[in-house]
């Protein structure tokens, strides 16, 4: 039975609360949730009475964000990254072959047994959740239901590597996409898309469900707009 990768490497000890690595770890949940607006400023003295913890884990966990990308230096402090044209569009090539490559593995784990009936069943509810919230017109809870999903066919893959490379280019994306999914044109496509690359998966048709995720990130990438706050 394939056993779901919960961290970014699995050999990784849970980090310790307070520390730089416990407050990276939050800063990087709340992108990948995309609870910040791109140009949004961060501080430190505001991060760290969030958080509970003081100024020197938030300002060490603020510098790997920097090395990230994922923000940009600003007067006192820093400010969420925005993805311009050209950069959004080289994520959505990179991203569109990463997916693929994780469709592709989950297929092929499920072509020789290794998924259990039950983790495809999870991918079938993760695609109902998504298209409920869709169609709730609720952006940000069709967003995190999206990531949720996507981060579950990553897992399926069985390639931690991958998941990390994944992760990376998901969280640069986040902040500027939850608008996308309140577009109703691409309400209906979406879950069509994504019960596509499901089936390819449940049906261990790597082939099926490579291209079914690679034309599903490109439909993405024409749809994308950014986030406007």
């Amino acid at each position: 039975m394939h056993t779901a990768y919960t961290n970014r490497v699995p050999s990784s000890p849970e980090p310790r609360p307070g520390s730089a690595q416990a407050v990276y770890a939050e800063l990087r949940r709340r992108f990948a949730a995309g609870e910040y607006a791109p140009g949004q400023r961060l501080t430190e003295a505001v991060l760290a009475a969030e958080l509970g913890v003081s100024r020197t884990p938030v300002r060490q966990a603020l510098g790997r964000l920097l090395t990230d990308g994922l923000v940009v230096p600003a007067a006192r402090g820093v400010a969420v990254a925005a993805l311009t044209a050209a950069e959004a569009g080289h994520l959505f090539v990179l991203r569109g072959r990463l997916e693929a490559l994780a469709a592709e593995l989950a297929a092929t784990r499920q072509k020789e047994g290794r998924l259990a009936p039950a983790e495809i069943d999870a991918l079938d509810e993760a695609v109902d959740r998504v298209e409920a919230a869709v169609r709730a017109h609720d952006p940000r809870a069709s967003a995190q239901a999206n990531l949720a999903l996507h981060r579950a066919i990553g897992a399926a893959a069985g390639n931690p590597f991958l998941e990390d490379a994944l992760h990376r280019v998901w969280d640069r994306i986040a902040v500027t996409t939850v608008a996308n999914l309140d577009d109703p044109h691409w309400a209906d496509a979406i879950t069509e898309q994504h019960r596509a690359i499901i089936a390819g998966i449940r049906a261990g048709d790597p082939q099926a469900a490579g291209e079914a995720a690679l034309s599903h990130i490109q439909a993405a990438g024409r749809a994308y707009r950014p986030l406007d706050h």
